[in-house]
């Protein structure tokens, strides 16, 4: 894992990692509230050199060893601070209800580097206990050590003697448990559980995030990302509006021309439009891309091959009732099944009459016909069932140049992916590529996932330039030798429409929605 995907995942989990720290800390405050106080306090003791006489009775002056002596003494006078001996006198000084060695065991000493001073910390249940012990435990030890030095009897005079330095005070707060140092802990010990409960989500989580997921799983590049915004999403009614904001409709674009691309020897005629499973966004896809191929000079025919669920028919607002099963079954004509859209350049063939045989009827002959037949005069798209729900898309990529596979974006499972391109390639379909669907649009989810920020902030000016002709457009004009009027309504009256080759779509006769201007 690298530092990038660790970032990552702190991100995804981002909220369980701050729950985990916070409980975390709490339990930590809490349990430090369950541990007994302790204080601690502190006395010091000296250990001086004892003053010579000569035989007159004169002081002798000191030398410079004396004080390595001092030195040398106050460390070999540690250990006693801990032995019985000392807790006896400790406890019969204090009179305390503790053993000896529980007090001997309670005291710590520790000589200060740079002069023969002795610190002794007692610790104990409350304040005015601890101080008395090491108050009384420097003089315990003191008497202690006196009486090593000179023997049972007291004779003589030892060349040093620890006396008291200093007294303890009574503590103001106990020394434990030290509660901020418990909240830490706790929240340090959440937080290694949320990173670890964070890398078992990833290592289980076969949901697909980012493009290079998808092409190491399934071999094909991801031909269109197409941003999480409200410009894909369809009225209560089924319709499905024009997408107005510069990124649903520039990412359109993107995925029209690389696919335009994808072959560029035999460039496809007739394409169809599926996902692994229900609710990924095919539809949706299918019918705008088949509109920003329209609009960029390419006579489109959308047909909608879902026999069991169609949504052609109420996405552009046309009758439904006939179409592509009767078309199919030869007891209507092309021009009778065909209609118009209400985009300029595009045709719709709806699903008609659901059949009681989806599959048989598109995956039969009369089938292949059919496309071959609209693939000489239009680009045709073909929004089909999901691959593992049903065999009607991988029975109809026989029928066309490749498919388009759509995943969703955080959702979409690497196994039903690879199982939907497998089933395409099974009976030996081409798949072009996948198209990434409702990719995280801010800017957090998108450092999060792994998504590429491809559109920003630019553009914005243009979403209401609804005038000017779409840049693609002019340029394919050229190359053809045509002009391209402006897209504003006043330049074209409502009833015109762009004449195709033929078949031509049915104008009469069952309702046909009326014809927009580009825009």
């Amino acid at each position: 894992m690298t530092i990038e995907d660790f970032l990552r995942m702190m991100l995804r989990n981002a909220l369980v990692l701050l729950v985990l720290t916070i409980v975390g800390a709490v339990a930590g405050l809490g349990l430090s509230f369950t541990r007994s106080p302790v204080y601690a306090a502190s006395a010091l003791g000296y250990v001086s050199a004892n003053t010579s006489t000569d035989e007159s009775g004169s002081p002798v002056a000191q030398s410079g060893g004396n004080m390595e002596l001092q030195y040398s003494k106050a460390q070999s006078y540690l250990p006693l601070f801990r032995t019985r001996a000392v807790g006896e006198r400790v406890v019969e000084d204090l009179g305390l209800q503790q053993s000896p060695d529980s007090i001997a065991g309670s005291l710590q000493a520790t000589v200060d580097p740079n002069a023969p001073i002795i610190t002794v910390t007692a610790y104990a249940g409350s304040a005015e206990d601890a101080s008395a012990i090491a108050n009384s435990a420097v003089e315990a030890t003191a008497a202690e050590a006196l009486e090593l030095e000179t023997g049972a009897d007291g004779r003589g005079t030892p060349s040093v003697q620890l006396v008291p330095y200093q007294t303890a005070l009574v503590p103001g707060g106990p020394a434990s448990p030290d509660r901020s140092r418990f909240l830490l802990a706790g929240a340090a010990l959440g937080l290694l559980l949320g990173l670890g409960l964070g890398w078992l989500r990833s290592r289980n989580d076969s949901r697909l995030r980012t493009p290079e997921d998808i092409t190491a799983l399934v071999g094909v590049p991801v031909l269109g990302s197409l941003p999480d915004v409200k410009d894909f999403t369809r009225t209560k009614d089924g319709a499905l509006p024009e997408p107005e904001s510069f990124a649903a409709r520039e990412s359109m674009r993107k995925l029209r021309t690389n696919l335009r691309f994808v072959d560029v020897d035999s460039p496809p005629r007739s394409i169809v439009v599926t996902s692994s499973t229900a609710a990924e966004g095919k539809s949706t896809v299918a019918a705008n891309l088949a509109r920003v191929m329209a609009r960029a000079g390419q006579p489109t025919l959308l047909i909608d091959a879902d026999l069991r669920r169609p949504t052609v028919a109420a996405a552009f607002g046309v009758d439904g009732k006939v179409g592509l099963s009767q078309l199919l079954a030869k007891s209507i004509s092309v021009e009778d099944a065909l209609q118009l859209s209400g985009t300029r350049g595009l045709t719709v063939l709806p699903a008609g009459h659901i059949p009681p045989n989806p599959s048989e009827l598109l995956g039969s002959r009369s089938m292949h016909e059919l496309v071959e037949e609209f693939s000489r005069s239009y680009f045709v798209i073909i929004d089909a069932p999901p691959l593992l729900a049903v065999t009607d898309a991988q029975l109809l990529s026989r029928q066309v140049d490749g498919a388009l596979v759509v995943a969703v974006s955080g959702r979409s499972r690497s196994d039903e992916l690879l199982r939907g391109v497998e089933a395409v390639r099974s009976i030996g379909g081409t798949v072009y590529g996948v198209v990434m669907n409702r990719v995280p649009s801010s800017r957090l989810t998108r450092i999060a996932y792994g998504a590429s920020a491809e559109y920003g902030g630019y553009g914005k000016a243009y979403d209401k330039a609804a005038n000017i002709p779409e840049m693609d457009e002019i340029e394919i004009a050229a190359i053809d030798g045509r002009e391209v009027e402006s897209s504003a309504p006043s330049h074209l009256d409502s009833g015109q429409a762009r004449t195709t080759s033929t078949p031509v779509a049915r104008t009469s006769g069952r309702r046909r929605a009326d014809v927009e201007p580009d825009s």
